[in-house]
């Protein structure tokens, strides 16, 4: 059963399945009189309706403790153990077979986001068992990386753990696209997910294998080129030379788009022969997936985007 704990007494309460999935169309309060569950959809329709929104005694549901303040609570992994409150977060993706759109609201346990035994599941996706996790820390919600073996980035970013801030962000996993937002409604609670042995695989180790490959894939070991894969240019590539490319209505690569500028973009090794993508002043923008490209670093399979053109990398 769910075990829902006051974030200002402590006091917990041991509430019964077919009661927690009524909570967030309820209203629900602690002894101590702070609100534990129910929306402020829900609050204004009890005031305009109070017939048709019920509110729940939980007295019957009270674990009996001294009153303390909240301590911290013991989960699966030591690394979450940390005094912390509710917070929530939407969570959408249309990759996978199945579209996900759900508000989770996370407290004992971590959000898992993977292939398999997860919270939110994505198949086909190259994500790993469980590849990444949403936790609380205080009160900050914190993304980490599970060592997956593709990695886990957030706004374009790769990351081993991060604060996520208010506001809606992209986390790529895998090559899946997800949005999440931190909000103040409660949706599904976050509860443990248990998986057999035999059903897990130490991936770390294939991780560490594979970052290597891409770390020295990074380099200028062979012909790195630009391919147009929509666009004017389309099929067209560009050897990218150690001084870069430039890529505009003039420059090394010259596209005929009139919403691109004069100069608009440049691929270009870094020195440590990393290619990264950086916008020139564009008056239209120059972006990796959806995001601006101000000096970022190009992983396979991300796509750049300026004007109508789509552009990606590719060693050969």
């Amino acid at each position: 059963m769910p075990l829902i704990r006051c974030p200002k007494c402590g006091q917990a309460y041991d509430i019964p399945g077919v009661i927690a999935v009524r909570l967030p169309n309820s209203i629900a309060t602690c002894h101590c009189g702070e609100w534990l569950a129910g929306s402020k959809a829900a609050i204004l329709a009890r005031m305009l309706n109070p017939q048709e929104i019920k509110e729940v005694d939980l007295q019957q549901y009270r674990v009996d403790m001294p009153a303390a303040p909240a301590q911290p609570v013991a989960v699966e992994d030591d690394a979450f153990a940390q005094p912390f409150t509710p917070r929530s977060v939407r969570v959408t993706t249309s990759s996978g077979k199945l579209p996900v759109n759900t508000i989770f609201t996370i407290y004992e346990f971590p959000l898992l986001i993977g292939r398999k035994g997860c919270h939110v599941e994505i198949e086909g996706a190259e994500l790993s068992i469980r590849h990444c996790s949403i936790i609380v820390r205080g009160s900050q919600l914190i993304v980490r990386d599970l060592d997956s073996h593709m990695g886990t980035f957030l706004d374009g970013q790769q990351l081993d753990e991060c604060v996520l801030e208010d506001g809606v962000h992209i986390l790529r996993a895998g090559s899946a696209m997800i949005s999440i937002e931190p909000v103040e409604d409660l949706g599904r609670t976050v509860e443990a997910i248990h998986l057999d042995a035999s059903e897990l695989v130490d991936e770390s180790l294939l991780a560490r294998t594979l970052q290597k490959k891409r770390e020295s894939g990074n380099t200028l070991s062979g012909r790195v080129v630009l391919v147009c894969i929509e666009g004017p240019l389309q099929g067209q590539e560009f050897e990218i030379p150690k001084t870069g490319l430039t890529v505009g209505r003039e420059g090394h690569v010259r596209v005929p788009d009139e919403f691109l500028s004069r100069k608009h973009f440049e691929v270009a090794p870094d020195a440590e022969g990393v290619i990264r993508v950086r916008d020139l002043g564009s008056r239209n923008g120059t972006f990796l997936n959806t995001l601006p490209a101000t000096n970022t670093k190009v992983q396979a399979g991300d796509e750049i985007r300026a004007g109508v053109n789509r552009f990606k990398i590719e060693r050969r």
